[in-house]
C-alpha cells in the first residue's frame, strides 16, 4: 500500500451524511457535469471508492466543480488535498476552467453552488410534520392545522428543486405525502370532505412517486374514513382492504391490525355483522403480534385502547350497545393525557350507547362532561353532540334530562 495514501474520512463522513452510495454520488455528479458542460460526465463508482480510499487525492478541475456545487464545500473541505501545489491553485484553476471551457455565459451559475439536500433536511420537516400531529391529538383537525400542514409540503416540494440523491428526493415525496394526508384528516374531522377528498388525492401521487407503503396504507385508512362520510360504504369497505394489501401492512402486523378494525367497521355499516365480528378478532389476532419497534410518529395513536374505541363502533352498528359501551369506556380508559381530542370524542360515543340504553339522565351527565373539554366544539366531536341533542330531544322530550341539557351552553347543543 502507497505510505502517502490516507482514507478520506471528511468526503467518507459528508457521504455517510447525505446517505449517499458511491454509485449514487458518482450518477449525480455526472449529471450536476451535463447541466455545466453540455455532455453527461463519466465519473464511476470506482472512481468514488479511490476518493474515499485516498487513492486518489486530487479530482480534476471539473470534478471539483461540481463535487463544489452540489455540497456547498470547497474541495479541501471534503478532504481532498493537491499533491504538490499552494491551495490557492484550486481557485486558479477553477477561473481557468470557467474562462476556458464552459464561458463567461457559465461563469455565474458555476461561481454559486447549489447545495445539495440531505439527511439533516428531511429530518428537520419530519420534525415539524410531529409537531403538527402533536396538535391534531390535542385540539384535532381545523383550517389551521390544514394550513400548517400544507405548507410543510410545499416546502418539501420546493426542496426537490435542489441538488438531491434519489433516496432523498423519495424521502422529501413522503414527507409532503404525510402533509398532504394530515391536511386531509383534518378536513375529514372538520367535516370538509371536499377538499379532504383534493388533499386525498394528491397525497396518493406524491406517495408513489416517494414510493412510500406506510404512506400509502395511511391514505387508504383516510379514504375510509371520507367514504363513511360520504355514506359510500361498499367504497368504504374497498378502501380498507386495500390498506390491508399495502406492502406495510403485510411487513407490520399493528397496521394490519389498524386495517382489519376498519374493514370490520365498513361490514358493519354494510351491516355484514358476521364479517364485521371475524375482522374485529383477526384485528385483535394481529395486535397481539404487533413488535415493538420503531415506527412513524402518526401511528402512536393506535393502541389497543383505540381498538376498543373501533370494536365499540362495530358493536354499536350491530346494536349491542352495553358491550359497545364497555369497549368506549375502555378507549378512554387507555389514552394519553395528551389526547383530548379523543377523549371528548369517545366520550360522547360513551353518551350515545347509554342513550341507546335508554339512560338519558346517565347520558346527559356523561355528555355535560364532554362539554367541558377543551375540543368539544370541534370537528367530529362537535357534529356527534349535535347527534346527541336531536337523539334525546326524539328519544325523551320534555323529560329531566332533556331540559338539563337545554340550559347547557348552547355552543355544545344548537
Amino acid at each position: 500500500m502507497n505510505p502517502q495514501r490516507r482514507r478520506n474520512t471528511q468526503l467518507v463522513r459528508w457521504m455517510e451524511e447525505q446517505e449517499l452510495g458511491a454509485a449514487a454520488l458518482a450518477r449525480l455528479l455526472n449529471s450536476e457535469i451535463g447541466a455545466v458542460t453540455g455532455k453527461t460526465g463519466r465519473l464511476t463508482e470506482g472512481t468514488i471508492r479511490k476518493w474515499r480510499s485516498g487513492e486518489i487525492r486530487w479530482p480534476r478541475t471539473i470534478q471539483r466543480v461540481v463535487l463544489t456545487r452540489v455540497s456547498d464545500r470547497p474541495a479541501a473541505d471534503l478532504g481532498f488535498v493537491h499533491p504538490s501545489a499552494p491551495p490557492e491553485e484550486d481557485a486558479v484553476l477553477r477561473r481557468t476552467f470557467i474562462a476556458s471551457s464552459v464561458g463567461i455565459a457559465a461563469a455565474a451559475p458555476l461561481l454559486t453552488p447549489r447545495p445539495a439536500i440531505g439527511t439533516s433536511d428531511v429530518r428537520r420537516l419530519q420534525q415539524r410534520v410531529a409537531r403538527v400531529t402533536a396538535l391534531d391529538d390535542q385540539h384535532g383537525g381545523d383550517q389551521a392545522m390544514e394550513t400548517a400542514a400544507l405548507d410543510i409540503a410545499q416546502r418539501a416540494l420546493a426542496l426537490q428543486q435542489q441538488s438531491a440523491t434519489e433516496r432523498i428526493r423519495s424521502r422529501l415525496y413522503s414527507v409532503a405525502a404525510d402533509c398532504f394526508a394530515l391536511a386531509s384528516w383534518s378536513c375529514i374531522d372538520a367535516r370538509a370532505p371536499e377538499r379532504a377528498q383534493q388533499h386525498l388525492e394528491r397525497a396518493m401521487t406524491l406517495a408513489g412517486l416517494g414510493r412510500d407503503s406506510a404512506a400509502q396504507f395511511r391514505i387508504w385508512g383516510f379514504m375510509s374514513m371520507l367514504s363513511v362520510q360520504w355514506g359510500e360504504h361498499v367504497h368504504a369497505l374497498a378502501a380498507a382492504q386495500a390498506g390491508r394489501a399495502t406492502g406495510a401492512a403485510r411487513r407490520d402486523s399493528l397496521l394490519a391490525s389498524l386495517a382489519h378494525a376498519r374493514t370490520a367497521e365498513a361490514h358493519a355499516r354494510l351491516g355484514d355483522h358476521q364479517a364485521a365480528r371475524r375482522s374485529t378478532a383477526l384485528a385483535e389476532a394481529a395486535l397481539v403480534k404487533a413488535p415493538d419497534i420503531a415506527r412513524p410518529d402518526w401511528i402512536s395513536y393506535y393502541t389497543r385502547g383505540e381498538l376498543n374505541g373501533l370494536t365499540g363502533f362495530v358493536l354499536a352498528l350491530a346494536g349491542s350497545h352495553q358491550e359497545a359501551e364497555a369497549h368506549f369506556h375502555q378507549c378512554v380508559s387507555a389514552l394519553r393525557p395528551d389526547q383530548h381530542r379523543n377523549r371528548a370524542f369517545y366520550s360522547t360515543r360513551i353518551a350515545l350507547e347509554q342513550l341507546a340504553q335508554g339512560d338519558a339522565e346517565e347520558a346527559v351527565h356523561t355528555a355535560l362532561a364532554v362539554v367541558t373539554m377543551p375540543t368539544a366544539g370541534i370537528g367530529r366531536t362537535a357534529h356527534l353532540l349535535h347527534q346527541f341533542t336531536t337523539t334525546l330531544n326524539t328519544t325523551a322530550p320534555g323529560s329531566a334530562a332533556a331540559r338539563m341539557w337545554a340550559d347547557c351552553p348552547r355552543t355544545a347543543t344548537a
